[in-house]
């Protein structure tokens, strides 16, 4: 019985639209040691609840528009007081 070789692991698996290569992404075996947490010297960080991450989500998207109004009113004021100039 005849063995089936694998694919190059570094190879392109694939096309986008535009032609560009799809390349896979390499990680290491889930039973290597390394992937243990906190091998990086840092303490192993906790996980984010999908409620945390909504709820940042939600304060950064707040944010962005007050920071959008701010510079809209800024270019505002700058555009009357050159005008009245």
């Amino acid at each position: 019985m005849k063995r089936r070789l694998l694919p190059n692991p570094l190879g392109p698996v694939g096309q986008r639209h535009d032609g560009r290569p799809i390349y896979p992404v390499l990680g290491a075996s889930p039973d290597d040691d390394s992937n243990e947490p906190g091998d990086e010297g840092g303490a192993p960080s906790a996980g984010v609840t999908q409620e945390d991450l909504s709820r940042l989500l939600a304060r950064e998207k707040t944010q962005g528009g007050r920071a959008a109004v701010k510079k809209l009113l800024g270019d505002l004021v700058t555009r009357v007081h050159h005008h009245e100039a």
